[in-house]
């Protein structure tokens, strides 16, 4: 009978809308072993669990089949886009790090950091014929800036 994190694994993959190879190639193993994995027949390491939960945006919790606490979006990923899980697992990482962070202050020059290039993406996805402002860039650096100067100030505390 296949345990829960091997149904789990397999309906994560079917639902981002990955083959096992492209999953496979995501996650760094062969194919075999990732049908291993979501067959049943062999059982994972904890360091490949917490990559799945990574890759996918879940919660050790959901794929192991306990309720999960919190429950994180989980964002559509396109058939052959292997950078969306990457961006997807990054920006998990990136809040999961900011989540419970006393320092307000901190998480929002984060958030600011990272919304201005989603932000831009949208509004040339929504108008391509848009014209090109510079501006956008000189918002972005400052973002950063302040972003990198509060993160470092956080750490010399």
């Amino acid at each position: 009978m296949k345990s829960v994190f091997a149904k789990k694994l397999s309906k994560l993959r079917r639902e981002a809308g990955y083959s096992q190879r492209q999953a496979s190639m995501g996650l760094g193993i062969s194919q075999a072993l990732l049908s291993h994995y979501e067959n049943g027949v062999r059982e994972p390491k904890l360091e490949f669990v917490v990559k799945v939960c990574d890759y996918y945006g879940v919660s050790a919790d959901h794929i192991l089949g306990r309720p999960d606490d919190k429950k994180k979006p989980v964002l559509p990923v396109p058939q052959g886009c292997e950078g969306a899980g990457r961006l997807i697992a990054a920006a998990n990482a990136v809040f999961e790090q900011l989540d419970g962070q006393p320092d307000k202050e901190l998480y929002s020059t984060a958030v600011d950091y990272l919304v201005i290039p989603v932000e831009f993406v949208d509004a040339f996805l929504r108008n391509p014929g848009a014209e090109y402002d510079p501006l956008r860039d000189a918002e972005l650096k400052m973002a950063e800036a302040k972003f990198i100067k509060k993160a470092r100030g956080k750490s010399q505390n």
